[in-house]
């Protein structure tokens, strides 16, 4: 949420760019890729497939709404009044899903099979139709692009993912939250998982800021690996 947030300053300060691709900038600079990568990363290299849970339950059921609601403010085009924004924002099936998924989740409730089939279905092409998506998004066209005048942007939000993000984790991890070591490790490689591609989805979806949430995304998984790694050694090292 700080990142999302001093993303947000930033850019409305140096970019002078449009509400809608402020916040899909710090959408891109703050919000992790928790699913795709951060379920095998948190059994491959932590050991714990629910060190992820908190992190994309945070993401789903805060992030998510808030970034949307203002993604809903920002392009609405009936109008900005509150409760037509509001309405946008609570009928976007993503964040109806997120809440059902809670829901279910908090009462233990498990829906019909007859319910479920369907879903699962969708879900098990969800990521699939997703990364084909963004795949075909990079056909004929190159990251960093200087005649997309978007480079700086990418380049911030690249360094407040894999960079301002984990350091601040740490920080919090270890000065305020009074963690161990074990505990400082888990938070600094969570925070330091590339950006989700869902805001590449997002972007998409409200046609504001995709070179931005593209190139993010694509820098941050090739760059993803190694800023971990770099984490990891300086951990051990200070350890």
């Amino acid at each position: 949420m700080v990142v999302f947030l001093a993303y947000g300053i930033f850019s409305r300060l140096a970019f002078k760019r449009t509400p809608g691709e402020r916040t899909i900038g710090a959408m891109a600079a703050s919000t992790v890729n928790a699913g795709n990568l951060g379920l095998p990363i948190a059994i491959y290299a932590l050991g714990d497939i629910s060190l992820a849970a908190p992190i994309a339950l945070f993401q789903m059921s805060v992030m998510t709404p808030l970034s949307l609601s203002l993604m809903e403010k920002a392009t609405a085009k009936g109008g900005t009044k509150f409760t037509g924004v509001l309405w946008r924002t609570i009928s976007n099936p993503m964040i109806i899903a997120s809440v059902l998924g809670l829901l279910c989740s908090i009462y233990q409730w498990q829906p019909p099979q007859i319910i479920m089939t369907p879903i699962e279905l969708l879900a098990g092409a969800s990521i699939p139709a997703m990364l084909l998506g963004f795949g075909l998004s990079l056909v004929g066209s190159r990251p960093l692009q200087r005649s997309s005048q978007r480079r700086t942007e990418v380049w911030v939000a690249t360094f407040s993912k894999l960079v301002l993000h984990p350091l601040l984790a740490w920080a919090l991890a270890a000065w305020v939250f009074r963690l161990d070591s074990t505990g400082q490790y888990i938070a600094v490689i969570m925070a330091a998982l590339p950006t989700a591609q869902n805001i590449f989805v997002n972007a998409d979806r409200y046609e504001s800021g995709i070179t931005i949430a593209k190139d993010t995304v694509l820098l941050t998984t090739v760059l993803g690996i190694p800023a971990m790694l770099g984490f990891a050694a300086l951990l051990l090292h200070l350890g």
